[in-house]
C-alpha cells in the first residue's frame, strides 16, 4: 500500500475533504464535508483532513482489500443475518455458499480485484452450464449487489462492480388455473387423503402452502365465520426441521371470510382431530397440538412432500397437471373473472404490492373486459361510425 494523500479544498464556501491511496496498483479515493466555512477554519480543516485519513488507514490496514470476495460475501450474510428473517437467512445462505462462493473462491478473486465482468462471466456460466434461468440469477445479482454496496458504505472498494453487470431478461411466467369444474373434480378426489385439509384451504382460499400448513385452530373464528393468516410453516433446510415462523410480508397478514362449504367442512374436521386425539393417547403426537393441517396421529403436514404429492395425485386421476401454487392462481383467476378488482384481490392474496398483483392477473381482467366490449357492441351496433 501505498501512502495516503489529503487534499483540503474549497466547495460553496466550506472546506471538503479528499484522500486518496494505492492498493495493488488500484486506485481509491474517499471525500467528505467538514461544514467549515473557508474563513478562518483552515486549522481546523487540516485536523479533521488528519483524523480522517488516520481512520481509512486503520481500515485500510485491517487487510479490508486483502479479502477474497467468497470470505467477504459468507461475512456479509452473518452480518446482515439478524436484519432479516430466518427463512430468508436460509434461502442466502443456499445461494452464497453453494452457488456464488464456491465459483468466486476457484478464480482466488479478492473483493478489491473483483470487476464487473467476473460477475458477468460468473452469470452467463450458470446459465449456460447449470441451465439456471435468468430469474435465478436475478436472485444471485441481488445478493451480490446488497453486499458490495455495504463495501462501498465501509471504504472497502471505490464503487459497485455490479452496478455496470447488464442483467438477462426475465421471461414473463404466467400461471396455469383451474376452471370450477375442475376445482370441484380435485376436491372430490382429495377426500380421505392426507393433504385433503391443505388443498381445501389453497382452493378456496388461495394461500400458499406453508401457511396453510401454519394454519392454527385458534386462527379459525367459527362465530364471526373467518380465517387469519397469521404465520407459516418452513422448512428449516440448514436444521432439518419445521418451524412456524412469520408472515411472508406485513401484507401477508390478513383475515379471510371463509366460503360455506369449507367452514362446514373445518368444523367436522375439528370435531374430527378431537376425537382421534382422545383415542390416540399416549401415542397421539403432542408436538403440533392446535394446528389444522395434521394427520390421524397428530403429525403435522410437511409442505416440503406437498408438490410430489399433488403431481401424483393429479395423475392418478386424470386431472390436467398444474402446480400447487396454481391452486392459488386459481382462486384469484375466479374472483377476478367475477367481479372482483385488483387492489381487492391483492388485499385477499396478502401481495406486498399492487403492482405484483396487476403484473400477474392484469391479463384476466384483459379477457374478462371482452364481454364489456360485446356490450358496446350491442348498445351501438347500429350507429354509422366507421
Amino acid at each position: 500500500m501505498t501512502n495516503m494523500n489529503a487534499t483540503i479544498y474549497e466547495k460553496h464556501g466550506k472546506y471538503q475533504i479528499s484522500i486518496s491511496w494505492t492498493v495493488n496498483g488500484k486506485r481509491f479515493r474517499k471525500s467528505k464535508a467538514t461544514g467549515l466555512p473557508v474563513k478562518g477554519n483552515k486549522r481546523k480543516a487540516q485536523a479533521m483532513a488528519d483524523a480522517f485519513m488516520a481512520e481509512l488507514e486503520s481500515k485500510v490496514s485491517d487487510g479490508y482489500t486483502d479479502v477474497l470476495f467468497s470470505d467477504y460475501m459468507k461475512q456479509w450474510l452473518e452480518d446482515v443475518k439478524f436484519s432479516i428473517s430466518e427463512s430468508t437467512y436460509e434461502e442466502y445462505y443456499r445461494q452464497i455458499h453453494n452457488r456464488i462462493c464456491p465459483w468466486f473462491a476457484a478464480q482466488g478473486l479478492r473483493l478489491c480485484d473483483l470487476k464487473a465482468y467476473h460477475i458477468d462471466k460468473f452469470y452467463k456460466l450458470k446459465m449456460k452450464n447449470d441451465k439456471v434461468s435468468a430469474k435465478t440469477v436475478l436472485r444471485y445479482h441481488a445478493n451480490i449487489r446488497k453486499a458490495l454496496q455495504r463495501a462501498v458504505k465501509l471504504d472497502m472498494i471505490p464503487t459497485n462492480p455490479a452496478d455496470r453487470v447488464d442483467l438477462p431478461k426475465v421471461k414473463k411466467f404466467r400461471g396455469s388455473y383451474y376452471t370450477p369444474e375442475e376445482l370441484q373434480k380435485l376436491f372430490e378426489c382429495s377426500k380421505g387423503t392426507r393433504f385433503e385439509t391443505v388443498i381445501l384451504l389453497a382452493g378456496y382460499l388461495g394461500v400458499r402452502q406453508g401457511e396453510a400448513c401454519g394454519l392454527r385452530w385458534k386462527d379459525v373464528d367459527f362465530e364471526k365465520n373467518t380465517v387469519s393468516i397469521c404465520g407459516s410453516l418452513k422448512a428449516h433446510d440448514l436444521y432439518k426441521d419445521l418451524y412456524y415462523g412469520e408472515t411472508k410480508t406485513e401484507m401477508s397478514y390478513r383475515t379471510l371470510p371463509m366460503p360455506e362449504p369449507l367452514a362446514r367442512y373445518l368444523k367436522q374436521l375439528r370435531k374430527k382431530q378431537l376425537e382421534q386425539k382422545m383415542m390416540g393417547g399416549e401415542s397421539y403426537h403432542r408436538k403440533w397440538d392446535g394446528y389444522v393441517c395434521v394427520d390421524q396421529i397428530g403429525d403435522i403436514i410437511n409442505p416440503k412432500y406437498i408438490s410430489r404429492y399433488f403431481a401424483d395425485l393429479l395423475a392418478k386421476n386424470n386431472l390436467r397437471r398444474i402446480r400447487f401454487h396454481d391452486l392459488r392462481h386459481s382462486c384469484a383467476t375466479l374472483l377476478l373473472e367475477n367481479g372482483a378488482t385488483l387492489k381487492q384481490v391483492q388485499e385477499w392474496l396478502g401481495h406486498h404490492s399492487y403492482v405484483v398483483t396487476a403484473d400477474t392477473y392484469g391479463h384476466v381482467l384483459v379477457e374478462s373486459k371482452k364481454t364489456m366490449a360485446e356490450t358496446m357492441s350491442n348498445l351501438l351496433g347500429s350507429s354509422n361510425a366507421v
